[in-house]
Protein backbone atom coordinates (compact mmCIF):
# COMPACT_ATOMS: atom_id res chain seq x y z
CA UNK A 1 0.00 0.00 0.00
CA UNK A 2 1.61 3.33 -0.46
CA UNK A 3 2.08 6.17 1.77
CA UNK A 4 -0.92 7.99 -0.36
CA UNK A 5 -3.23 5.45 0.44
CA UNK A 6 -2.23 4.59 3.98
CA UNK A 7 -3.07 8.24 4.71
CA UNK A 8 -6.25 7.99 3.02
CA UNK A 9 -7.27 4.81 4.82
CA UNK A 10 -7.14 6.25 8.09
CA UNK A 11 -9.52 9.20 7.62
CA UNK A 12 -12.32 6.55 6.86
CA UNK A 13 -11.26 4.50 9.42
CA UNK A 14 -11.87 7.34 11.97
CA UNK A 15 -14.67 8.44 11.05
CA UNK A 16 -16.56 5.21 9.97
CA UNK A 17 -15.70 2.41 11.68
CA UNK A 18 -15.73 4.32 15.16
CA UNK A 19 -18.83 5.64 14.96
CA UNK A 20 -20.66 2.07 13.93
CA UNK A 21 -18.66 0.70 16.80
CA UNK A 22 -20.54 2.99 18.91
CA UNK A 23 -23.88 3.11 17.38
CA UNK A 24 -23.79 -1.30 17.54
CA UNK A 25 -23.15 -0.21 21.20
CA UNK A 26 -27.04 0.51 21.65
CA UNK A 27 -30.15 -1.14 20.21
CA UNK A 28 -32.75 1.63 20.66
CA UNK A 29 -36.21 0.42 21.03
CA UNK A 30 -38.70 1.93 18.49
CA UNK A 31 -41.51 2.40 21.51
CA UNK A 32 -41.95 1.94 24.99
CA UNK A 33 -44.01 -1.05 23.82
CA UNK A 34 -43.55 -4.21 25.09
CA UNK A 35 -43.11 -5.38 21.78
CA UNK A 36 -40.77 -2.97 20.55
CA UNK A 37 -38.46 -3.41 23.48
CA UNK A 38 -38.61 -6.98 22.99
CA UNK A 39 -37.29 -6.62 19.27
CA UNK A 40 -34.75 -4.64 20.35
CA UNK A 41 -33.73 -6.83 23.45
CA UNK A 42 -33.76 -10.25 20.59
CA UNK A 43 -31.60 -7.80 18.13
CA UNK A 44 -29.06 -7.07 20.92
CA UNK A 45 -26.28 -8.73 21.52
CA UNK A 46 -23.86 -9.54 24.49
CA UNK A 47 -22.55 -6.31 26.42
CA UNK A 48 -25.20 -4.29 24.37
CA UNK A 49 -27.62 -1.86 25.64
CA UNK A 50 -30.86 -1.54 24.76
CA UNK A 51 -32.35 2.02 25.23
CA UNK A 52 -36.13 2.49 25.97
CA UNK A 53 -37.21 5.88 24.58
CA UNK A 54 -39.44 8.26 27.25
CA UNK A 55 -43.38 7.68 26.83
CA UNK A 56 -45.84 6.28 28.71
CA UNK A 57 -46.89 2.61 27.63
CA UNK A 58 -49.48 0.09 28.84
CA UNK A 59 -48.04 -3.55 28.89
CA UNK A 60 -50.40 -6.72 28.70
CA UNK A 61 -47.61 -8.48 28.05
CA UNK A 62 -43.57 -8.57 29.34
CA UNK A 63 -40.04 -9.65 27.80
CA UNK A 64 -38.09 -11.97 28.12
CA UNK A 65 -34.40 -11.78 28.60
CA UNK A 66 -32.39 -15.41 28.77
CA UNK A 67 -29.12 -16.02 28.97
CA UNK A 68 -28.07 -12.89 27.37
CA UNK A 69 -25.84 -10.34 29.11
CA UNK A 70 -27.38 -7.22 27.98
CA UNK A 71 -28.13 -3.86 29.34
CA UNK A 72 -32.01 -2.70 28.96
CA UNK A 73 -32.36 1.21 30.10
CA UNK A 74 -35.01 3.14 30.38
CA UNK A 75 -34.95 7.30 30.14
CA UNK A 76 -35.64 7.54 33.61
CA UNK A 77 -37.41 6.20 36.15
CA UNK A 78 -38.05 9.31 38.67
CA UNK A 79 -37.39 8.42 42.02
CA UNK A 80 -39.54 8.94 45.50
CA UNK A 81 -36.60 11.63 46.77
CA UNK A 82 -38.00 12.95 50.17
CA UNK A 83 -40.93 12.17 53.21
CA UNK A 84 -43.04 14.37 55.36
CA UNK A 85 -44.36 13.48 58.45
CA UNK A 86 -46.76 16.49 58.90
CA UNK A 87 -50.05 17.30 58.29
CA UNK A 88 -50.74 18.94 54.37
CA UNK A 89 -54.00 20.27 53.30
CA UNK A 90 -54.59 19.67 49.58
CA UNK A 91 -55.12 22.53 47.31
CA UNK A 92 -53.38 24.46 45.04
CA UNK A 93 -51.05 27.46 45.69
CA UNK A 94 -47.43 28.26 47.54
CA UNK A 95 -46.22 25.30 50.09
CA UNK A 96 -42.91 25.26 52.12
CA UNK A 97 -41.52 22.35 53.03
CA UNK A 98 -38.51 22.55 55.48
CA UNK A 99 -36.24 20.16 55.41
CA UNK A 100 -34.98 18.63 59.14
CA UNK A 101 -32.71 15.53 58.86
CA UNK A 102 -30.73 14.00 56.39
CA UNK A 103 -31.15 9.88 56.29
CA UNK A 104 -28.52 7.33 55.46
CA UNK A 105 -27.22 8.93 52.44
CA UNK A 106 -29.14 11.75 51.68
CA UNK A 107 -28.75 15.60 49.97
CA UNK A 108 -32.25 16.58 48.28
CA UNK A 109 -30.63 17.60 44.85
CA UNK A 110 -33.42 19.84 43.51
CA UNK A 111 -33.63 22.78 41.13
CA UNK A 112 -35.95 25.69 40.49
CA UNK A 113 -38.46 25.37 38.06
CA UNK A 114 -38.34 21.40 38.81
CA UNK A 115 -41.92 19.40 38.72
CA UNK A 116 -42.37 17.55 41.82
CA UNK A 117 -45.18 15.27 43.06
CA UNK A 118 -46.50 15.37 46.71
CA UNK A 119 -48.82 12.42 47.59
CA UNK A 120 -50.14 10.59 50.07
CA UNK A 121 -47.93 7.24 51.63
CA UNK A 122 -50.62 4.37 51.08
CA UNK A 123 -53.29 6.34 49.13
CA UNK A 124 -51.34 7.95 46.06
CA UNK A 125 -54.94 9.12 44.74
CA UNK A 126 -54.30 11.61 47.28
CA UNK A 127 -51.51 14.31 45.38
CA UNK A 128 -50.46 17.33 44.29
CA UNK A 129 -48.20 18.10 41.25
CA UNK A 130 -46.52 21.60 40.98
CA UNK A 131 -43.10 23.08 40.83
CA UNK A 132 -40.30 24.18 42.71
CA UNK A 133 -39.76 28.29 43.65
CA UNK A 134 -37.16 27.81 45.66
CA UNK A 135 -35.20 25.47 47.22
CA UNK A 136 -32.44 27.05 50.06
CA UNK A 137 -31.00 26.44 53.42
CA UNK A 138 -33.10 23.53 54.19
CA UNK A 139 -36.28 25.31 52.96
CA UNK A 140 -38.15 23.73 49.86
CA UNK A 141 -40.99 25.76 48.38
CA UNK A 142 -43.05 24.96 45.83
CA UNK A 143 -46.18 26.54 43.75
CA UNK A 144 -49.08 23.44 43.47
CA UNK A 145 -50.67 24.08 40.54
CA UNK A 146 -53.00 20.66 40.12
CA UNK A 147 -54.17 17.88 42.59
CA UNK A 148 -56.16 14.78 42.78
CA UNK A 149 -58.22 12.95 45.97
CA UNK A 150 -59.00 14.72 49.44
CA UNK A 151 -58.22 14.10 52.91
CA UNK A 152 -59.52 11.22 54.24
CA UNK A 153 -59.81 9.34 50.82
CA UNK A 154 -58.73 5.95 51.67
CA UNK A 155 -57.89 3.20 49.62
CA UNK A 156 -58.16 0.39 52.22
CA UNK A 157 -59.63 -0.08 55.74
CA UNK A 158 -55.53 -0.82 56.36
CA UNK A 159 -54.43 2.29 54.43
CA UNK A 160 -55.83 4.72 56.60
CA UNK A 161 -55.99 8.63 54.72
CA UNK A 162 -54.97 11.22 57.32
CA UNK A 163 -53.29 13.53 54.97
CA UNK A 164 -49.69 13.02 58.05
CA UNK A 165 -48.11 11.22 56.04
CA UNK A 166 -46.51 12.34 51.76
CA UNK A 167 -43.76 11.06 49.67
CA UNK A 168 -42.09 13.66 47.33
CA UNK A 169 -41.23 12.19 44.22
CA UNK A 170 -39.96 13.41 40.78
CA UNK A 171 -41.47 13.16 37.70
CA UNK A 172 -40.42 9.77 35.46
CA UNK A 173 -39.91 9.82 31.56
CA UNK A 174 -39.85 6.36 31.19
CA UNK A 175 -43.29 4.84 32.23
CA UNK A 176 -44.28 1.35 31.89
CA UNK A 177 -48.50 0.30 33.34
CA UNK A 178 -48.70 -3.37 34.76
CA UNK A 179 -51.81 -4.60 32.85
CA UNK A 180 -50.10 -7.64 32.65
CA UNK A 181 -50.92 -11.02 34.34
CA UNK A 182 -47.37 -12.69 33.29
CA UNK A 183 -43.69 -10.85 34.54
CA UNK A 184 -42.71 -7.38 32.80
CA UNK A 185 -39.41 -8.44 32.81
CA UNK A 186 -38.23 -12.01 33.01
CA UNK A 187 -34.27 -11.99 33.25
CA UNK A 188 -32.64 -15.08 32.99
CA UNK A 189 -28.33 -14.88 34.38
CA UNK A 190 -25.75 -15.04 31.49
CA UNK A 191 -22.57 -16.91 32.31
CA UNK A 192 -20.27 -13.82 31.05
CA UNK A 193 -21.91 -10.67 31.20
CA UNK A 194 -24.29 -8.92 34.48
CA UNK A 195 -27.69 -8.03 32.58
CA UNK A 196 -28.50 -5.12 34.22
CA UNK A 197 -31.86 -3.08 34.43
CA UNK A 198 -32.57 0.53 35.07
CA UNK A 199 -34.03 3.94 34.27
CA UNK A 200 -37.85 3.05 34.26
CA UNK A 201 -40.82 3.28 36.41
CA UNK A 202 -43.43 0.80 36.51
CA UNK A 203 -46.78 2.08 37.85
CA UNK A 204 -49.16 -0.09 39.46
CA UNK A 205 -52.54 -0.86 36.79
CA UNK A 206 -54.77 -3.28 36.54
CA UNK A 207 -52.35 -6.31 36.25
CA UNK A 208 -51.06 -9.07 38.51
CA UNK A 209 -47.71 -9.63 36.84
CA UNK A 210 -44.32 -9.81 38.79
CA UNK A 211 -42.44 -6.49 38.08
CA UNK A 212 -39.08 -7.86 37.82
CA UNK A 213 -38.20 -11.78 37.90
CA UNK A 214 -34.26 -13.15 38.38
CA UNK A 215 -33.47 -16.44 37.59
CA UNK A 216 -30.64 -18.69 38.10
CA UNK A 217 -29.17 -19.41 35.01
CA UNK A 218 -25.01 -18.76 33.80
CA UNK A 219 -24.08 -17.18 37.25
CA UNK A 220 -23.69 -13.85 36.48
CA UNK A 221 -25.47 -11.64 39.21
CA UNK A 222 -28.02 -9.65 37.52
CA UNK A 223 -28.40 -5.75 38.42
CA UNK A 224 -31.52 -3.43 39.08
CA UNK A 225 -30.94 0.54 39.44
CA UNK A 226 -32.38 3.42 39.50
CA UNK A 227 -36.13 2.64 39.05
CA UNK A 228 -38.99 3.19 40.96
CA UNK A 229 -41.82 0.40 41.16
CA UNK A 230 -45.44 0.89 42.41
CA UNK A 231 -47.90 -1.61 43.80
CA UNK A 232 -51.42 -1.73 44.39
CA UNK A 233 -54.21 -4.46 45.80
CA UNK A 234 -54.04 -6.19 42.44
CA UNK A 235 -50.28 -6.85 42.24
CA UNK A 236 -48.29 -9.68 43.03
CA UNK A 237 -44.16 -9.40 43.46
CA UNK A 238 -42.38 -6.02 42.82
CA UNK A 239 -39.42 -7.83 41.95
CA UNK A 240 -39.25 -11.78 42.70
CA UNK A 241 -35.72 -13.62 42.91
CA UNK A 242 -35.30 -16.79 41.82
CA UNK A 243 -31.13 -16.45 42.05
CA UNK A 244 -29.28 -16.46 45.17
CA UNK A 245 -26.96 -13.68 43.84
CA UNK A 246 -28.15 -10.06 42.48
CA UNK A 247 -28.10 -6.44 43.02
CA UNK A 248 -31.06 -4.27 43.80
CA UNK A 249 -29.63 0.03 44.09
CA UNK A 250 -31.54 3.17 43.80
CA UNK A 251 -34.74 2.08 43.22
CA UNK A 252 -38.07 3.05 45.36
CA UNK A 253 -40.95 0.65 45.85
CA UNK A 254 -44.15 2.08 46.92
CA UNK A 255 -47.64 0.32 47.72
CA UNK A 256 -51.16 1.56 47.82
CA UNK A 257 -52.61 0.64 49.55
CA UNK A 258 -50.71 -0.88 52.49
CA UNK A 259 -49.76 -3.80 51.86
CA UNK A 260 -50.77 -6.82 53.53
CA UNK A 261 -49.83 -9.26 51.43
CA UNK A 262 -47.73 -8.06 47.82
CA UNK A 263 -44.33 -7.68 48.48
CA UNK A 264 -41.93 -5.17 47.27
CA UNK A 265 -38.71 -7.61 47.14
CA UNK A 266 -39.63 -11.72 47.30
CA UNK A 267 -36.25 -13.86 47.68
CA UNK A 268 -37.05 -17.62 46.76
CA UNK A 269 -34.27 -19.52 45.22
CA UNK A 270 -34.95 -22.55 46.09
CA UNK A 271 -30.96 -23.09 47.09
CA UNK A 272 -30.64 -26.48 48.10
CA UNK A 273 -26.92 -25.60 48.85
CA UNK A 274 -27.70 -23.06 50.87
CA UNK A 275 -27.92 -25.17 53.80
CA UNK A 276 -25.29 -27.41 52.91
CA UNK A 277 -22.40 -25.02 52.80
CA UNK A 278 -20.91 -22.25 54.90
CA UNK A 279 -22.29 -18.94 55.23
CA UNK A 280 -21.36 -15.53 52.92
CA UNK A 281 -21.41 -13.28 55.97
CA UNK A 282 -19.60 -9.74 55.17
CA UNK A 283 -16.81 -10.30 53.49
CA UNK A 284 -16.99 -14.04 53.50
CA UNK A 285 -18.58 -13.31 50.10
CA UNK A 286 -15.29 -12.87 48.47
CA UNK A 287 -16.96 -11.99 44.93
CA UNK A 288 -19.94 -9.98 46.18
CA UNK A 289 -22.18 -12.43 43.95
CA UNK A 290 -23.03 -15.25 46.75
CA UNK A 291 -26.12 -13.26 48.41
CA UNK A 292 -28.58 -10.73 47.07
CA UNK A 293 -27.40 -7.10 48.19
CA UNK A 294 -30.25 -4.34 48.38
CA UNK A 295 -28.75 -1.02 49.23
CA UNK A 296 -29.50 2.54 48.90
CA UNK A 297 -33.47 1.97 48.11
CA UNK A 298 -36.95 2.81 50.01
CA UNK A 299 -39.92 1.26 50.95
CA UNK A 300 -43.34 2.83 51.67
CA UNK A 301 -46.41 1.21 53.37
CA UNK A 302 -45.78 -2.68 53.41
CA UNK A 303 -46.47 -5.31 56.20
CA UNK A 304 -43.58 -6.76 54.72
CA UNK A 305 -41.72 -5.26 52.43
CA UNK A 306 -39.95 -8.65 51.91
CA UNK A 307 -40.04 -12.31 52.06
CA UNK A 308 -36.38 -14.17 52.76
CA UNK A 309 -37.41 -17.66 51.85
CA UNK A 310 -36.58 -21.05 50.32
CA UNK A 311 -32.60 -21.13 51.10
CA UNK A 312 -32.47 -17.03 50.65
CA UNK A 313 -29.32 -15.21 51.61
CA UNK A 314 -29.28 -11.61 51.80
CA UNK A 315 -28.01 -8.27 52.81
CA UNK A 316 -30.24 -5.16 53.00
CA UNK A 317 -28.08 -1.98 53.82
CA UNK A 318 -28.33 1.75 53.51
CA UNK A 319 -32.18 1.67 53.07
CA UNK A 320 -35.24 3.71 53.96
CA UNK A 321 -38.30 1.60 55.40
CA UNK A 322 -40.72 4.04 55.47
CA UNK A 323 -43.64 2.30 57.82
CA UNK A 324 -42.35 -0.87 55.99
CA UNK A 325 -41.61 -4.29 57.80
CA UNK A 326 -39.25 -7.07 57.07
CA UNK A 327 -40.26 -10.98 56.87
CA UNK A 328 -38.64 -14.25 56.38
CA UNK A 329 -40.18 -17.76 56.04
CA UNK A 330 -39.25 -21.40 58.06
CA UNK A 331 -40.03 -24.73 57.20
CA UNK A 332 -43.54 -24.30 57.97
CA UNK A 333 -45.44 -23.69 55.03
CA UNK A 334 -42.62 -24.27 52.43
CA UNK A 335 -39.51 -26.85 52.27
CA UNK A 336 -36.43 -24.90 52.76
CA UNK A 337 -36.69 -21.55 54.76
CA UNK A 338 -34.59 -18.82 54.78
CA UNK A 339 -31.11 -18.99 55.32
CA UNK A 340 -30.04 -15.62 56.44
CA UNK A 341 -30.33 -12.19 56.52
CA UNK A 342 -28.03 -8.67 57.25
CA UNK A 343 -29.96 -5.76 57.88
CA UNK A 344 -27.57 -2.86 58.82
CA UNK A 345 -27.17 1.30 58.12
CA UNK A 346 -31.41 1.29 57.43
CA UNK A 347 -33.55 3.84 58.70
CA UNK A 348 -37.00 3.12 59.96
CA UNK A 349 -39.96 5.54 60.07
CA UNK A 350 -42.98 4.67 61.81
CA UNK A 351 -45.84 7.20 62.53
CA UNK A 352 -48.04 6.31 64.89
CA UNK A 353 -51.27 8.18 66.09
CA UNK A 354 -54.50 7.73 68.78
CA UNK A 355 -56.69 8.32 66.01
CA UNK A 356 -57.46 4.81 64.27
CA UNK A 357 -55.02 6.39 61.36
CA UNK A 358 -52.24 4.25 62.24
CA UNK A 359 -50.96 1.77 59.58
CA UNK A 360 -51.16 -1.96 61.04
CA UNK A 361 -47.41 -2.41 61.15
CA UNK A 362 -46.86 -5.68 63.21
CA UNK A 363 -43.00 -5.38 63.64
CA UNK A 364 -40.09 -4.46 62.39
CA UNK A 365 -38.99 -7.98 61.79
CA UNK A 366 -40.90 -11.51 61.65
CA UNK A 367 -38.35 -13.75 61.57
CA UNK A 368 -39.71 -17.89 61.31
CA UNK A 369 -36.17 -19.56 60.63
CA UNK A 370 -32.83 -19.55 59.76
CA UNK A 371 -30.24 -16.72 61.28
CA UNK A 372 -29.13 -12.78 60.98
CA UNK A 373 -27.38 -9.93 61.64
CA UNK A 374 -29.15 -6.76 62.84
CA UNK A 375 -26.72 -3.78 63.54
CA UNK A 376 -26.05 -0.43 63.25
CA UNK A 377 -29.77 0.98 61.84
CA UNK A 378 -32.21 3.48 63.25
CA UNK A 379 -35.24 1.72 64.47
CA UNK A 380 -38.12 3.38 66.45
CA UNK A 381 -40.29 1.47 68.68
CA UNK A 382 -43.21 0.75 67.10
CA UNK A 383 -45.81 2.28 69.73
CA UNK A 384 -49.38 3.96 69.25
CA UNK A 385 -52.08 4.36 70.84
CA UNK A 386 -54.32 2.91 68.07
CA UNK A 387 -51.91 -0.59 68.37
CA UNK A 388 -50.15 -0.10 71.42
CA UNK A 389 -46.40 -1.59 71.27
CA UNK A 390 -45.71 -3.56 68.51
CA UNK A 391 -42.46 -6.25 68.24
CA UNK A 392 -39.05 -4.72 67.29
CA UNK A 393 -38.25 -8.22 66.13
CA UNK A 394 -40.80 -11.42 66.45
CA UNK A 395 -39.52 -15.13 65.93
CA UNK A 396 -41.68 -17.72 66.07
CA UNK A 397 -40.75 -21.79 64.97
CA UNK A 398 -44.08 -21.65 62.84
CA UNK A 399 -44.26 -25.75 62.78
CA UNK A 400 -44.41 -26.45 66.43
CA UNK A 401 -48.36 -25.58 65.63
CA UNK A 402 -48.88 -25.89 62.05
CA UNK A 403 -49.53 -28.70 60.24
CA UNK A 404 -47.57 -27.67 57.48
CA UNK A 405 -44.81 -28.26 55.62
CA UNK A 406 -41.92 -31.23 55.91
CA UNK A 407 -41.77 -30.95 59.35
CA UNK A 408 -45.54 -30.67 60.65
CA UNK A 409 -46.29 -30.52 64.29
CA UNK A 410 -42.98 -30.75 65.47
CA UNK A 411 -42.55 -32.09 69.09
CA UNK A 412 -46.36 -32.18 69.68
CA UNK A 413 -47.03 -33.73 72.82
CA UNK A 414 -43.76 -32.64 74.37
CA UNK A 415 -42.79 -29.90 76.61
CA UNK A 416 -39.94 -27.45 77.32
CA UNK A 417 -38.19 -27.72 73.82
CA UNK A 418 -38.35 -31.47 74.31
CA UNK A 419 -37.18 -31.74 70.71
CA UNK A 420 -35.15 -28.91 70.09
CA UNK A 421 -34.10 -27.94 67.97
CA UNK A 422 -36.33 -27.98 65.32
CA UNK A 423 -35.49 -28.16 61.38
CA UNK A 424 -34.23 -25.13 60.20
CA UNK A 425 -34.93 -23.01 62.76
CA UNK A 426 -34.31 -19.63 64.14
CA UNK A 427 -30.46 -20.01 65.36
CA UNK A 428 -29.47 -22.51 63.07
CA UNK A 429 -27.04 -22.66 59.95
CA UNK A 430 -24.51 -24.76 58.56
CA UNK A 431 -21.34 -24.67 60.60
CA UNK A 432 -20.27 -27.72 62.03
CA UNK A 433 -22.53 -29.93 59.41
CA UNK A 434 -22.89 -32.43 62.46
CA UNK A 435 -26.12 -31.03 63.93
CA UNK A 436 -28.51 -33.68 64.76
CA UNK A 437 -32.35 -33.23 65.76
CA UNK A 438 -34.12 -35.39 68.60
CA UNK A 439 -36.21 -36.78 66.10
CA UNK A 440 -34.90 -36.50 62.36
CA UNK A 441 -31.38 -37.23 63.21
CA UNK A 442 -28.95 -34.80 60.97
CA UNK A 443 -32.10 -34.63 58.15
CA UNK A 444 -35.62 -34.13 57.61
CA UNK A 445 -37.26 -35.37 54.54
CA UNK A 446 -38.73 -32.62 51.44
CA UNK A 447 -39.55 -35.96 50.05
CA UNK A 448 -43.45 -34.36 49.40
CA UNK A 449 -41.77 -31.62 47.86
CA UNK A 450 -39.51 -33.57 45.95
CA UNK A 451 -36.47 -32.63 47.72
CA UNK A 452 -35.42 -35.58 49.07
CA UNK A 453 -33.56 -35.01 52.45
CA UNK A 454 -32.11 -31.86 53.90
CA UNK A 455 -29.35 -30.75 56.56
CA UNK A 456 -31.31 -30.37 59.74
CA UNK A 457 -28.99 -27.29 60.59
CA UNK A 458 -26.79 -26.91 63.36
CA UNK A 459 -26.02 -23.49 65.47
CA UNK A 460 -25.48 -20.11 64.41
CA UNK A 461 -26.93 -17.43 66.47
CA UNK A 462 -28.64 -14.11 65.33
CA UNK A 463 -26.83 -11.29 66.87
CA UNK A 464 -28.69 -7.91 67.38
CA UNK A 465 -26.20 -4.98 68.10
CA UNK A 466 -25.46 -1.29 68.08
CA UNK A 467 -28.98 -0.09 66.68
CA UNK A 468 -30.46 3.60 67.91
CA UNK A 469 -31.90 1.74 70.54
CA UNK A 470 -29.34 -1.17 71.88
CA UNK A 471 -30.38 -3.64 73.01
CA UNK A 472 -33.92 -2.80 70.74
CA UNK A 473 -36.45 -3.53 73.11
CA UNK A 474 -39.03 -5.66 72.07
CA UNK A 475 -37.41 -8.78 70.95
CA UNK A 476 -39.19 -12.11 71.36
CA UNK A 477 -41.43 -15.21 70.04
CA UNK A 478 -44.95 -15.72 69.24
CA UNK A 479 -46.71 -18.70 68.19
CA UNK A 480 -48.97 -19.52 65.85
CA UNK A 481 -51.72 -20.87 67.93
CA UNK A 482 -54.86 -22.54 66.67
CA UNK A 483 -55.55 -26.38 66.72
CA UNK A 484 -53.92 -27.68 64.16
CA UNK A 485 -51.33 -29.88 66.05
CA UNK A 486 -52.56 -31.68 69.63
CA UNK A 487 -50.44 -30.78 72.26
CA UNK A 488 -48.23 -28.44 70.95
CA UNK A 489 -44.84 -27.01 72.18
CA UNK A 490 -43.91 -23.61 72.58
CA UNK A 491 -41.62 -21.14 70.62
CA UNK A 492 -40.07 -19.40 73.78
CA UNK A 493 -38.62 -22.99 74.69
CA UNK A 494 -36.93 -23.04 71.06
CA UNK A 495 -35.77 -19.97 70.37
CA UNK A 496 -33.93 -18.71 73.43
CA UNK A 497 -31.77 -15.14 74.62
CA UNK A 498 -28.26 -16.15 74.59
CA UNK A 499 -28.54 -19.01 72.61
CA UNK A 500 -30.16 -19.05 69.72
CA UNK A 501 -30.05 -15.15 69.41
CA UNK A 502 -28.09 -12.30 71.53
CA UNK A 503 -29.76 -8.73 71.54
CA UNK A 504 -27.86 -5.97 73.01
CA UNK A 505 -23.68 -4.86 72.00
CA UNK A 506 -21.94 -8.00 71.54
CA UNK A 507 -21.64 -8.28 67.76
CA UNK A 508 -21.51 -11.53 65.62
CA UNK A 509 -17.48 -12.80 66.68
CA UNK A 510 -15.51 -12.67 63.09
CA UNK A 511 -18.06 -10.12 60.90
CA UNK A 512 -17.17 -7.45 58.52
CA UNK A 513 -19.75 -6.43 56.20
CA UNK A 514 -18.91 -6.36 52.58
CA UNK A 515 -17.83 -3.47 50.45
CA UNK A 516 -20.19 -0.52 50.01
CA UNK A 517 -21.15 0.23 47.69
CA UNK A 518 -21.59 -2.90 45.62
CA UNK A 519 -18.47 -3.39 43.70
CA UNK A 520 -20.64 -4.62 40.57
CA UNK A 521 -22.42 -1.09 40.09
CA UNK A 522 -19.11 0.80 39.35
CA UNK A 523 -19.69 4.41 39.19
CA UNK A 524 -23.72 3.71 38.44
CA UNK A 525 -23.51 3.01 42.07
CA UNK A 526 -23.58 6.87 42.46
CA UNK A 527 -26.47 7.57 39.71
CA UNK A 528 -29.84 8.98 41.27
CA UNK A 529 -30.66 11.23 44.40
CA UNK A 530 -30.02 8.75 47.26
CA UNK A 531 -32.09 7.27 50.16
CA UNK A 532 -35.51 10.30 50.68
CA UNK A 533 -34.61 12.95 53.32
CA UNK A 534 -36.75 13.50 56.11
CA UNK A 535 -39.47 16.66 55.12
CA UNK A 536 -41.67 18.78 57.97
CA UNK A 537 -43.95 20.88 56.34
CA UNK A 538 -44.61 24.27 57.21
CA UNK A 539 -47.32 25.35 54.63
CA UNK A 540 -50.91 23.66 55.57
Amino acid sequence: MTKLNTLLHLPLFGLLVFPLTAARAQVAAQSCNSSDVQTAINQATEGQTVTIPPGNCTWTSGVTISGKGISVKGAGAGRIIAYSSDTLTIGTGSKNIDVTSALVNGSLSIANGQTLTVSETGNRQNYMVGTVSSYSSGTLTMNITSTGGSCGNSSSSQSPSNCKRWLISTIPSTVIVNNSTTTLFAVTEDSTYHTNLSGFKIKAGTGSGIGVQFTAGGGAAIILQNCWIEQNSTSTDAVNLGANRGVISNCSFDSTPFSMAPLAVHLQPYDLTSWSHTSYWGTADTTGQNNVYVETSDFHAYLNATDNDEGARSVFRYSLFNNAGFGTHGVDTGPIGQRYFEFYNNIGVYNGYNDLTTFPMNWWFFVRGGSYVIHDNTLPALVSTDYGTKSDVNMTVMNLQRNAGPAPCWGAGTSNGADYYAPHQVGLGYVTGKGTSILGGSTYSDASYGYGTQYVGDPEPAYIWNNSRAPLGNVGTSDYGGTECANPDSSPNYIKLNRDYYNGTTAKPGYTPYAYPHPLLGSASTAGPGVPIDLTSTGK
